[in-house]
């Protein structure tokens, strides 16, 4: 008889966890708008918030999930009555999945919310309970020092519920809100014009608002100010062409920098690291 070698098709390998915990937030808190280089996802275990990733804000109600890819600007309002239970966990994953993940919201089914319920069970029955009744949550990951198989046990069960989403995952549209749509309008004029420095008033002429209805708007889904917002963006587009090939000095002009050290200063202070090391 002739064996026949089937090769397993990785379409998504989580390689590092940054941080992952449980919470509960009171209703009308405030998460100030962060981006880092590595992905996150927020699963709303109870409650709700509204959310933004970049320009994209979304109503995430029991049971849905959002993926926020690396250097998105992501940022929540818990609007739940009774405020918003969360899972939150941040990570480092490659394969051709990943891609499929980007910019997505799913409300989950039946099915994909046992692979959750059955994750948050593995993880509370590894960890210890916290002293000070006073601690905002407590780290799902500190069982990675202490038992050797719970990191690649939590990683299947991050697979098992991402594969699911990928072959029957239920989209979730953006919000219609007109905020929400004004602040869409707003990130696409700027990403259209990220090779120089828009003004306030001008964006807000071509969104056809006041400049303070614009900055209202700039820190109810983003959390900080229009041009800290385009500096982020400005690095967000300097890193995907670094990636490709382009030289420091070439995306320092491209993008409207002064010169190359003040592209490198910027670039460094938001991403942690050199352009030059993403060469």
């Amino acid at each position: 008889m002739i064996w026949i070698a089937y090769p397993i098709k990785e379409q998504i390998r989580i390689t590092d966890m940054y941080s992952l915990f449980e919470v509960h937030y009171d209703n009308g808190y405030a998460f100030p708008g962060e981006s880092h280089n590595f992905w996150e996802c927020v699963y709303m275990i109870k409650g709700g918030a509204c959310v933004s990733g970049n320009e994209r804000v979304y109503n995430l109600a029991q049971g849905s999930i959002i993926f926020h890819k690396p250097l998105e600007l992501h940022k929540f309002i818990v609007n739940g009555r009774d405020g918003a239970d969360m899972l939150i966990f941040s990570f480092a994953a490659e394969g051709p999945l990943t891609s499929f993940l980007e910019e997505k919201v799913f409300t989950l089914s039946d099915f994909q919310k046992s692979i959750v319920d059955s994750l948050l069970l593995f993880i509370r029955e590894h960890l210890k309970p916290s002293a000070d009744s006073d601690y905002l949550y407590q780290s799902c990951l500190e069982p990675f020092l202490t038992c050797p198989t719970y990191s690649q046990m939590l990683a299947a069960y991050l697979h098992q519920l991402m594969l699911s989403l990928a072959e029957t995952g239920a989209v979730s549209a953006v919000s219609s809100a007109p905020d929400a749509v004004i602040f869409r309008q707003a990130i696409s004029y700027l990403n259209s014009n990220i090779h120089r420095q828009p003004s306030v008033p001008e964006l807000a002429r071509f969104c056809n608002i006041s400049e303070s209805g614009l900055k209202r708007i700039f820190d109810k889904y983003a959390g900080i100010g229009i041009h800290k917002y385009l500096m982020k963006l400005k690095i967000k587009t300097a890193a995907e062409l670094l990636q490709q090939g382009e030289s420091v000095s070439c995306v320092a002009e491209k993008l409207g920098f002064n010169s190359q050290s003040y592209f490198s200063r910027a670039f460094r202070r938001e991403t942690g690291v050199m352009p030059s090391s993403l060469k």
